[in-house]
């Protein structure tokens, strides 16, 4: 204990001296000396003393020569072997390496990959800074989803819907009356938004009357599309063809049995069906007129699976601003009650307030 705190005692005045280097070489020496005076054979050195020499050594150049008791490649490693119990004891409260990234942020990076083939890893971490999410442009690559091609292009579905909004689409279906009687109503849709231009019903269809039912969607919507999708059916022969090329519309006809070629068609049908005719009971052409026209009316205002449940006529991006507590809310009837529009009832006005 007494060669401890006599030790000690040097190792103060040796650091508070001016000539720091030179005592701390005699620091190290008396130091071995005092390793040497243990009553053993060989030398031992405990743990305190390999940290004392390995720390004076690397502390001052020229050290390692007054090193007598080991060689100084054994200093060295001890010395990285301190190094690496420093390091230990600081990260004993954290996981080693870089932040991990969680599961959410990594499924949206490789959705950004997925979803733009246009896209790179520096890219990518720029829309994450958009986001608040700060990524590197290596963590962005890491996470690219294996299977993906290094020269891929547009996907099939995305060119398509780039060239939806000059497109529509026609079918005919059936109607029965109340009498048993069929008539044939025609759809016009237009494949941007889903949004029904035309519905006209007749008992007695022609190419003529198709091809001006044409023409009336055309006057509607205030546009002339340039592709109109259409079956094979006979219907659509040369009195309609030139028709419709005279507006300056080129024809798509299907493939022969492929009615899902026209899907779009054959889909909205099938919601006029479900959501409409297939709970009425029309009377006659007139009466089928009006509960379609009603019913359509609904159809724009409701939301639309293809369009992200945003409705044809309705916003394309954000939804709408949560309204504040206490706004009454009305449901209007449709069709009898069929369907209901929900919307927010007007303010009262100050004649009603005061009443």
């Amino acid at each position: 204990m007494t060669s401890l705190l006599r030790f000690l005692l040097d190792l103060i005045v040796a650091f508070a001296a001016p000539r720091a280097r030179l005592a701390a070489e005699n620091l190290l020496l008396r130091h071995q000396v005092i390793v040497l005076r243990r009553r053993r054979a060989r030398p031992h050195l405990h743990g305190f003393d390999r940290w004392l020499i390995s720390a004076l050594a690397g502390r001052f150049r020229g050290l390692l020569d007054a090193v007598i008791l080991v060689k100084p490649d054994t200093v060295i490693r001890w010395h990285r072997a301190g190094w690496r119990l420093l390091w230990r004891w600081r990260s004993r409260t954290r996981s080693p390496g870089r932040p991990p990234v969680d599961a959410d942020l990594r499924a949206l990076i490789r959705r950004m990959w997925s979803d733009n083939f246009t896209w790179g890893e520096d890219r990518i971490a720029g829309e994450l800074a958009k986001l608040g999410y700060r990524v590197s442009a290596r963590t962005a690559a890491k996470y690219r989803p294996s299977g993906l091609s290094r020269r891929r292009g547009q996907r099939w579905v995305t060119f398509i819907r780039n060239h939806l909004d000059e497109t529509w689409a026609c079918d005919f279906f059936v109607v029965i009356t109340a009498r048993f009687r069929v008539l044939y109503a025609f759809v016009v849709l237009s494949l941007g938004r889903r949004r029904l231009v035309h519905v006209g019903v007749t008992e007695h269809p022609s190419a003529a009357w198709a091809a001006q039912r044409m023409a009336e969607a055309t006057a509607d919507a205030d546009h002339v599309p340039r592709f109109i999708v259409h079956d094979r059916d006979s219907i659509y022969g040369t009195a309609f063809r030139a028709r419709v090329r005279g507006l300056g519309t080129r024809l798509l006809a299907t493939p022969p049995r492929a009615p899902k070629a026209n899907a779009f068609a054959e889909r909205v049908i099938g919601t006029l069906r479900r959501d409409c005719l297939d709970n009425v009971i029309v009377r006659d052409e007139r009466h089928a007129a009006r509960v379609l026209d009603a019913y359509i009316g609904y159809y724009h205002g409701r939301p639309h699976r293809g369009l992200r449940m945003q409705p044809p006529d309705g916003a394309r991006h954000l939804p709408p601003p949560r309204p504040p507590p206490g706004t009454r809310i009305v449901a209007t009837p449709i069709l009898g009650g069929l369907h209901h529009r929900y919307g927010f009832a007007a303010a009262p006005t100050a004649t009603e307030r005061a009443a």
